[in-house]
């Protein structure tokens, strides 16, 4: 089946979405970060485009960026091909790391571009990764804070907002949402959740493995043993799964088999 066409925006402005390989875990320390990040710098400028916010999730990244229609391709394929090229020497591994297609919306107002804007800053606190999303270290957000960061044009937002007072005064607005927390202010309560990051140590220290990637090196047997010692350290079906580069059913289906 033909893919869709691709929608183009006309100003300019898409959200993408890149998402790895059956949820496979993208950033398991802090120099794949980094080294993303890098490259990401690099490719912005060699393209010359605006990037308006970042949020690198475990197995998935969010990019609020302005280029035009006939960079658009040229450049995610330089940005991943670098990057994968670098994770699977570093994690002796081959292949794919994200899907084929990468996602992308057109940003066609000034109200999609703000609310695109603290959605993106939002993933990590809606991934309980956080208890509000300016405390997150991967993301943009304390660009617009007032720190320091060149890979952010923040003063569209600003522009846009009218002021960068005016933008915070949205932010703040937003933050009150039940379904926002971008500031420390909100002090709502949260439940006890296992951050991905620390759900990440406990499969090193359960497994003695350096890295999720060498999961496919497991015997079947031994890999489901340590589903099951995973999910009784209380990590999620959904963490389970991206630390073990498995689906949440098959994750289920191994939890409930009788031994």
């Amino acid at each position: 089946m033909p893919r869709k066409p691709r929608i183009l925006s006309s100003t300019g402005i898409y959200h993408i979405i890149l998402r790895s390989v059956n949820q496979h875990i993208i950033f398991e320390e802090d120099s794949d970060f980094q080294k993303f990040l890098f490259i990401l710098s690099d490719c912005k400028e060699k393209y010359d485009i605006d990037i308006f916010a970042y949020c690198l999730m475990n197995n998935h990244i969010h990019l609020l960026i302005h280029l035009p229609d006939d960079k658009l391709a040229s450049f995610f394929q330089s940005l991943g091909t670098r990057f994968v090229r670098w994770y699977n020497n570093k994690y002796s591994r081959s292949g794919h790391l994200f899907q084929e297609r990468f996602y992308s919306s057109a940003v066609e107002s000034e109200q999609a571009f703000l609310s695109t804007l603290i959605y993106i800053h939002n993933n990590p606190l809606k991934a309980n990764m956080c208890r509000y999303a300016s405390e997150y270290r991967w993301s943009s957000i304390n660009a617009y804070l007032g720190a320091k960061n060149p890979l952010i044009n923040a003063s569209f937002a600003y522009n846009i907002a009218g002021s960068k007072d005016s933008l915070l005064h949205y932010f703040a607005i937003e933050a009150d949402s039940p379904e926002n927390s971008l500031f420390e202010n909100d002090h709502r309560e949260t439940n006890h959740f296992f951050t991905d990051e620390k759900a990440l140590d406990i499969f090193k220290s359960i497994t003695h493995l350096t890295s999720t990637a060498d999961v496919i090196n497991l015997e079947k047997v031994k890999r489901n043993e340590y589903v099951r010692m995973l999910k009784k350290e209380g990590l999620t079906i959904k963490q389970i799964a991206r630390v073990m580069d498995i689906s949440g059913t098959t994750v289920k289906r191994i939890c409930k088999l009788v031994h």
